[in-house]
């Protein structure tokens, strides 16, 4: 037999809210990001606007459609620590390699000079940093300048509000609409997860236009498998940045 709470709450808890709500938010971080282009002091203040809006996007939407959602209830805290730990050491053993070698392979064949002639253009497009391509013969392990200050930017202007938007907001939302019934090592996944990811990638790119911002759809299925398993945002927020600061450190070491 259906519960009837549990239908009345799928009928309310409908797409519009979180999905306009990821398109303001976009909509502004794509503007936010072209006008900095023009305009010196936005080009200033970008990051922290944009992670503003990542912030207070969800508060505002659930203000104006008179939901409630609450940060801490959707993980933003540190409990459970231990499982916050263990689950961040697996996600970095297991990625990581994985990660390096896909890099690898990625630049390796895209910026080695052998593409037929055919798919330069596309080359030019996926991977317009390929000029400065070093190969592992060229490779140097490089800091990016100002790392420390870099490390704590991508924890708190970059990872934190994305993961607060999209896995502890709109992940949330969709949950109430499709709740997961699916398990995966221990974590609800479904349809939530998948969607949320898809729109993470979506996201990116209606930014910027980049279609390599579109691969960033498969991190964001760990990250939605960590807060999923954990309750807490804190592994993902902090292997996403992890992350970043990997791949900074990665092109700052591979390209000239």
């Amino acid at each position: 037999m259906v519960n009837e709470t549990d239908t009345a709450t799928r009928e309310k808890a409908g797409l519009v809210e979180p999905i306009a709500t990821f398109l303001v938010a976009t909509g502004l971080a794509a503007g936010l990001f072209w006008l900095a282009r023009i305009v010196p002091f936005v080009r200033e203040i970008l990051h922290g606007a944009i992670a503003l809006v990542f912030l207070l996007g969800p508060s505002y939407a659930a203000r104006i459609c008179r939901r409630p959602f609450d940060y801490r209830a959707a993980g933003l805290g540190f409990q459970p620590v231990r499982l916050n730990l263990r689950i961040l050491a697996l996600a970095l053993a297991t990625t990581w390699p994985l990660f390096l070698a896909g890099f690898l392979l990625y630049y390796g064949l895209l910026c080695s000079g052998s593409a037929p002639a055919w798919a330069q253009s596309l080359v030019a497009v996926l991977s317009p940093i390929c000029p400065g391509w070093l190969g592992l013969r060229g490779f140097t392990l490089q800091l990016p300048a100002g790392f420390a200050l870099l490390a704590i930017s991508q924890v708190l202007v970059v990872a934190l509000p994305e993961e607060i938007f999209f896995r502890g907001y709109l992940m949330s939302r969709l949950e109430e609409r499709w709740p997961s019934r699916h398990r995966l090592w221990g974590a609800s996944v479904g349809w939530p997860l998948l969607v949320s990811s898809l729109l993470f990638g979506l996201g990116h790119f209606l930014v910027d236009f980049q279609p390599a911002r579109l691969a960033v759809m498969v991190p964001a299925l760990v990250f939605g498998w960590m807060r999923q398993r954990s309750g807490s945002l804190a592994p993902a927020a902090i292997f996403h940045a992890l992350c970043n600061l990997l791949s900074d450190v990665l092109h700052e070491s591979f390209f000239g």
